[in-house]
């Protein structure tokens, strides 16, 4: 009787471990997933939210300006507790104003944003 529940002990231990390797095999090399984060309010999106922005063209350059409004939490009007605040300068950013950014498009890989400022701290240049 003594023996059989040890054989019995001895089988769950091996089927658990046996399955714990194979979904580690499975997750190796894989990064877990983050979040994705407004650059102005910094709340996060939910799947399905997407940042609202104009990517202006051409679009078979590597790098092209693009303009942030926002995410549906802070545009086009921001929810009760929420402030829009430029990366850069760390100053609020009014409702109607928006982020400058730059937009990198790899060959491989995922596209890369970089924020340049906000209607206040970036102007355009005059030329």
């Amino acid at each position: 009787m003594g023996a059989a529940v040890c054989v019995i002990i001895a089988l769950i231990m091996w089927y658990i471990k046996y399955f714990n390797k194979k979904a580690a095999a499975k997750t190796k090399g894989k990064r877990p997933l983050q979040p994705v984060k407004c650059p102005l309010c910094n709340s996060s999106l939910y799947v399905g939210e997407n940042i609202i922005s104009k990517v202006y063209r051409p679009m078979n350059v590597p790098d092209q300006l693009m303009i942030v409004m926002g995410c549906p939490h802070c545009y086009p009007v921001c929810q009760p507790g929420l402030k829009r605040i430029c990366p850069v300068c760390h100053k609020e950013v009014g409702p109607e104003q928006s982020l400058t950014a730059r937009l990198f498009n790899k060959s491989l890989g995922k596209k890369h944003v970089h924020v340049v400022g906000c209607s206040n701290c970036h102007k355009p240049r005059a030329d």
